[in-house]
């Protein structure tokens, strides 16, 4: 509905902070009355704990400590579960006594229960798809579709498209240690259908020039087929043995969520 700009203040009289903080003011039925976030904490320069439902916050004098209550939490958390989960599906027994509900059996995931249609990017290239919410409005549609279609050179629908970076840009390197002993796993044995998932995995990316066969034995590790929720296989490589090798970085890249604040509203 708007933006509102309100005073927040911790602490007690002798020992308090008090700032502007910018609220989202949104039309919606919800157990809590407002919503702290990165913007809040980072203009207190508040430490958050989610596990012992404490913060602290840097004051004139003493360290504020604000302390939440598990039970208040408890009790909001069984109100977003009824707002948000259909009350039908929950045990009888479990209500009459007070207890959280169990969430409905198959989806639970809010995203995946959005209506989605598939659509051609290109009207040529019928197989070549995208998905869309299937509730957009028809002028909301035609302007997605227009900058999908303009920017399509960006999308990797296949992994053909997966070329990478030239090596004359970057080259990535393994820096491990000589002192080292050089690692060969032991082959695991996979079961049949992992074994055939594996097989297909390494030769698309084969068939699209992304791996290329070598011929040494110097660090071999094992596929590992990993189960996603659609069913499919998705297979990772157990680096644990290089990862150890591999001499650490004194300068590590930095926290995504702090340089995504520092980048607002530049």
């Amino acid at each position: 509905m708007g933006k509102v700009a309100l005073p927040v203040s911790f602490g007690t009289s002798e020992n308090a902070r008090t700032k502007y903080i910018t609220f989202d003011v949104v039309d919606l039925h919800y157990p809590y009355n407002a919503i702290f976030g990165r913007g809040f904490l980072n203009r207190f320069n508040a430490a958050a704990h989610m596990g012992y439902l404490c913060m602290k916050i840097p004051a004139l004098h003493v360290v504020i400590t604000v302390h939440g209550s598990q039970k208040e939490a408890r009790n909001i958390e069984k109100a977003i579960y009824k707002s948000f989960w259909n009350i039908n599906s929950m045990d009888s027994t479990q209500e009459e006594a007070g207890q959280p509900p169990d969430m409905p059996r198959g989806k639970t995931d809010l995203a995946d229960q959005e209506e989605t249609k598939c659509v051609p990017l290109q009207e040529a290239v019928p197989d070549r798809n995208v998905t869309i919410s299937a509730t957009l409005s028809i002028e909301e549609e035609f302007e997605l579709l227009d900058v999908l279609q303009k920017n399509q050179d960006i999308f990797a629908l296949s992994a053909t498209d997966l070329r990478g970076v030239s090596r004359d840009i970057i080259e990535h390197s393994l820096d491990t240690d000589p002192r080292m002993r050089l690692k060969k796993q032991r082959q695991r044995k996979m079961s049949e259908e992992r074994t055939l998932a594996a097989k297909a995995e390494v030769q698309r990316l084969l068939d699209a020039n992304v791996i290329r066969e070598i011929m040494y034995l110097e660090w071999l590790a094992n596929v590992v087929l990993v189960p996603k929720k659609n069913g499919k296989m998705r297979m990772c490589i157990d680096f644990t043995d290089l990862n150890k090798a591999c001499v650490k970085d004194s300068f590590p890249l930095p926290r995504i969520d702090t340089s995504v604040d520092k980048a607002a509203s530049c």
